[in-house]
């Protein structure tokens, strides 16, 4: 039985009839809260001094035409600014959020988007997996249970790095034991 691609929204990987999906790894809350967080204090940040420097200028220059052309001017392109900050914020997001390891029976897949236009998409054989390591820094990642999981692999290919894991020792669980499964069955 063909996986519902649909539902996982990985048409860029080929699937085999017997394979069957074992768990979906998407980023983490905690990673949209920083971006968001940052994107709007960046925003805030960049309207609220063009602000205050166009009225300082509006106000302590002689001539008030150009005085007040010039603070309006400033505001306008500091509010511009915000703006596109803001906007640039929501492009990370959604990029973020489109990176995914997808563990199936047979195999490891991850797709990785570093732009909108710019993506790499791995498979790994499950038998291929040598290790897998769990990475917890901080206080937040241990509060909101996020982390890094680390899919070393065998021979020359790089090994599987994905950030802001949701539960990353279950999903680990979940990848040794896949490969342990697939061992037995087929041998190593």
């Amino acid at each position: 039985m063909k996986p519902d691609v649909k539902k996982f929204n990985v048409q860029l990987i080929e699937f085999d009839t017997d394979e069957r999906v074992i768990c979906e790894i998407r980023k983490h809350f905690f990673g949209f809260i920083l971006i968001y967080i940052t994107g709007v204090l960046i925003a805030s940040i960049i309207a609220i001094a063009s602000t205050l420097t166009g009225l300082l200028v509006r106000d302590n220059i002689a001539s008030a035409t150009t005085t007040a052309l010039s603070g309006s001017l400033i505001i306008t392109v500091g509010i511009v600014i915000a703006a596109v900050v803001l906007i640039l914020t929501l492009v990370h997001a959604y990029i973020f959020g489109n990176n995914v390891v997808l563990l199936t029976t047979e195999k490891v897949a991850q797709i990785l988007y570093k732009s909108l236009f710019d993506r790499k998409v791995s498979q790994l054989n499950i038998s291929d997996v040598q290790d897998v390591t769990v990475d917890q820094v901080g206080i937040f990642a241990r509060f909101f249970n996020y982390g890094t999981i680390v899919i070393e692999t065998a021979g020359e290919q790089q090994n599987y790095t994905f950030t802001f894991a949701p539960d990353p020792h279950v999903c680990a669980k979940q990848i040794i034991s896949a490969r342990e499964t697939n061992v037995k069955f087929y041998g190593n």
